[in-house]
This record gives structure tokens, C-alpha cells and sequence, in this order.
């Protein structure tokens, strides 16, 4: 029987801990935004991983980097190739280093905002964009089709702070390109979350407010 789940709810970094301490030879599938990527086990050592354009550590690396996303582990899978011969404790910790290292980068420094507001239920991707709707930290890989969306909807939620005689209203939400976004304002910058269209709003934003407050 297969073991499936979310990335919100425990972290891939202990779902190898777990398949390596166990001595599994297994398949680890996680599926992020549509995009997926292969982890294979034997005897207890990552042995290869997949991550398209990424094949051996470096998709490993990338994949140890997601912060939520569908997993199913399927035991007794072999791995269509080695291309990893890293013991597992060196490979993990040389993982949750580079991971460390790119949080004190500028464009990282969001990494553990992103992983409380991924802990809301309807949240799907999460920005945070300049004033000239430049992406300077993400939560995906993925882009979305145009960063002047982005800017778009920083410039409409100005707008309508103006409209509404508010200089810079925190909660903007709208509907763009069939995708509900809710923007948040931050000084300079704009914290956008892609979410689910059936999220209720009066739900959602007291989460966000309580996220953005353990900054």
C-alpha cells in the first residue's frame, strides 16, 4: 500500500530521513504545480532522483527545496539508473545546507513566511514583487505567464487605495487571468498569493494576518 501526502504537512527532508533509517527500496513521487519529480531508494541509500531538467543530486537539491506538493512513496520500485552515490546523511545535510545558505540571500530571506502561509488551506503560490512587478522571491519555480500581471495588480491595488482614500489598503483581492489573487501591501513591496477560487476570504485573511505577524 502506498504511502501518500502533502509536503505541508511533513517536510520531504524527513520523508528520506524515514525511507533511509527504514533500509527501503522505494519510489518517492512529489507533484508541484503540475511539474514531478522522482526520488528512488535501495536498501536505504537515494540512489537517483529526477526533476526535469535535474537528474542525480542537483534534483535532489531541487526538489529538497519544496515546500508543499502531492507525495505517494510506492515500496519495492528499483530506480531506473544510479546516479547518485552520496551516502544519505552527507547528501541530506549538504541539502538542508544549501538551503540554509540561500535563506541569508536577499531573494530567500521570505523562505520561512512562505512556509507558514503555506500552512492555509487555498493557498497555491506565493510572490512578492517590487514596484516595478519584478518577482524577487517565490515559492514555486513556476512564473506566472506575465510578471506585467504582477505589476498590474501592484499598480491596481494603489488605485484603489486611492479610490477609496485608503494611501496603501494591506488586503487587496481580485480576479486575474482566472486565477484569484490576494495581494498584501508591504512598504515597497507586494506579497501576492495565488489561491484557490472557492477559499473564503473572511477566512483566509485573519491566517495571513496572523502569518505576517510572526515575521
Amino acid at each position: 500500500m502506498a504511502l501518500v501526502g502533502n509536503l505541508k504537512d511533513i517536510k520531504l527532508a524527513n520523508l528520506v530521513q524515514l525511507n533511509c533509517m527504514e533500509h527501503n527500496t522505494a519510489k518517492l513521487t512529489i507533484e508541484h504545480n503540475g511539474k514531478y519529480g522522482f526520488i528512488y531508494f535501495e536498501k536505504g541509500q537515494v540512489v537517483h532522483a529526477e526533476y526535469d531538467p535535474f537528474i542525480g543530486e542537483q534534483a535532489f537539491y531541487r526538489l529538497l527545496q519544496l515546500l508543499s506538493g502531492n507525495f505517494k512513496v510506492e515500496s519495492g520500485i528499483r530506480a531506473p539508473a544510479k546516479t547518485i552515490s552520496t551516502n544519505w546523511n552527507n547528501l541530506l545535510l549538504e541539502g538542508l545546507h544549501r538551503i540554509d545558505d540561500e535563506d541569508q540571500d536577499s531573494g530567500k530571506k521570505y523562505v520561512r513566511l512562505f512556509e507558514r502561509l503555506y500552512t492555509i488551506k487555498g493557498v497555491k503560490r506565493i510572490y512578492v514583487i517590487d514596484s516595478a512587478g519584478q518577482v524577487i522571491a517565490k515559492s514555486t519555480e513556476d512564473l506566472p505567464n506575465s510578471q506585467f500581471a504582477l505589476a498590474l495588480a501592484s499598480y491596481e491595488a494603489d488605485k484603489i487605495g486611492d479610490a477609496i482614500h485608503l494611501k496603501s489598503p494591506q488586503f487587496v483581492s481580485m480576479n486575474l487571468n482566472n486565477a484569484n489573487i490576494i495581494l498584501v501591501k508591504q512598504k515597497d513591496k507586494t506579497l501576492v498569493l495565488d489561491v484557490e477560487k472557492k477559499t473564503r476570504l473572511d477566512l483566509i485573511l485573519p491566517l495571513i494576518k496572523k502569518a505576517l505577524s510572526s515575521q
